[in-house]
């Protein structure tokens, strides 16, 4: 009786035995040979043939020999079901991305960092500035649709340069996710401006790309001549631990968004326990790109105020863009303390209806010396998208001089 209670544990506990091998094969084969397909064969035989040995051991001197030989087989293959199946859903049952086509106008630098960039240049009419306008875009990983400033800031005499930055759009990914941080798009910036061939520069940033600018501020603060910061994210991001750079009613959106979509869920747990080499090796990019694509697409990005606007579905974002250089920009270093000594008149825009915190924005005018604070009443975290004639003409006013701090 004893040694069939004891062959019943072992078999009962061959499961979670096995489960764990699967998933400790699956996270070594995956860091070790970047490939899910490799990682996934390796899982299921670590799960299978350790459920099969555990149970066949237990039964080796209590079983018949029909029971020996079938039910090892049965509880491993019950457990590659219920777990395995799901999994390989999870990894591999992901929506396509759309394709982003290059129009007429896009170009490519290869800059000295490594990084393929994909980029349009809107030329300036009539006098040129010495200083073109770089738009940085936000996400991180998500290139905007074409801005207004593009034909507004060309018509002042500026030359217009809208860049995908790394891992997104039509711009290069890396094949280590890990390289995702914020100095690397800080030198990929300062890249694209000795690209163009300028000495100085005016930056446009908007959401992460404000967070972008200010960091490339405090790096190079020398070779910006005016900036722009739209709806922008946290200067430094571990002054807002918990989410508390959101209002109430943009973390419950985000929140929603982010439980809808299971997949994402498991690349940053992934991320976490695993590592982003094992977690990048099992969601690559083509796998979760269009997962990102429609969390983003469900975001409202007037939390908070009435109405909802339509908005056309993003294409080619970048999740492990995303994904990783959040997880870095909480780990940089507190680039405030050089903020707050450098002259570069800055404008920051905040919509009263924008779904980050009020006092995100209005650090920046806090910090900057040489900052202007306007709010836009009525318009969401995309101003352009809601306020596009007040987005222009804040911003052409500022180039001018009119908006002074």
């Amino acid at each position: 009786m004893r040694a069939k209670a004891a062959a019943g544990l072992l078999i009962v506990l061959s499961v979670p035995a096995g489960l764990g091998a699967g998933l400790g094969a699956l996270w070594a084969a995956a860091a070790a040979s970047g490939n899910r397909y490799v990682a996934l064969a390796v899982a299921v035989t670590a799960l299978a043939g350790l459920t099969w040995s555990l149970c066949r051991l237990a039964l080796r001197r209590v079983g018949s020999l029909p029971a020996r030989r079938w039910v090892p087989i049965a509880v491993a293959g019950v457990e590659l079901a219920a777990a395995a199946i799901p999994l390989a859903g999870l990894l591999f049952g992901g929506p396509p991305s759309r394709p982003l086509v290059a129009g007429p106008g896009t170009g490519y630098w290869d800059l000295p960092t490594g990084s393929r960039i994909a980029y349009t240049r809107t030329p300036a009419q009539g006098e040129r500035r010495d200083t073109p306008v770089i738009l940085v875009h936000g996400g991180p990983g998500a290139p905007d649709e074409p801005s207004p400033l593009e034909p507004a800031l060309a018509a002042e005499g500026f030359d217009v340069y809208a860049y995908h930055q790394v891992g997104a759009g039509l711009s290069s990914r890396l094949p280590d996710a890990a390289g995702y941080t914020v100095a690397r798009h800080v030198a990929d910036l300062d890249a694209v401006r000795a690209a163009i061939g300028a000495g100085r520069v005016v930056l446009a940033g908007v959401s992460w790309g404000g967070q972008l600018v200010a960091a490339y501020l405090a790096a190079h603060p020398d070779r910006v001549a005016r900036a722009v910061v739209a709806s922008p994210a946290t200067i430094w991001s571990p002054a807002y631990p918990d989410n508390r750079q959101l209002t109430e009613s943009g973390l419950r959106d985000q929140s929603q968004a982010m439980w809808d979509h299971q997949r994402l869920l498991l690349a940053h747990v992934l991320m976490e326990v695993a590592g982003p080499r094992a977690a990048h090796a099992l969601l690559p990019d083509d796998a979760v790109d269009r997962e990102f694509e429609l969390f983003v697409g469900e975001l409202d990005m007037r939390a908070g105020c009435p109405g909802r606007p339509l908005r056309v579905p993003p294409s080619r974002l970048g999740f492990w863009a995303n994904a990783m250089t959040a997880r870095d920009a909480r780990q940089v270093a507190d680039p405030r303390p050089a903020l707050r000594r450098i002259a570069v008149p800055v404008l920051v825009l905040r919509g009263s209806c924008d779904y980050l915190a009020p006092e995100v924005a209005r650090e920046y005018a806090d910090v900057l010396p040489n900052a202007v604070f306007r709010a836009i009443d009525g318009s969401g975290h995309d101003i352009a998208h809601d306020r596009p004639g007040t987005y222009r003409e804040l911003v052409t006013a500022f180039m001018r001089g009119r908006i002074a701090p």
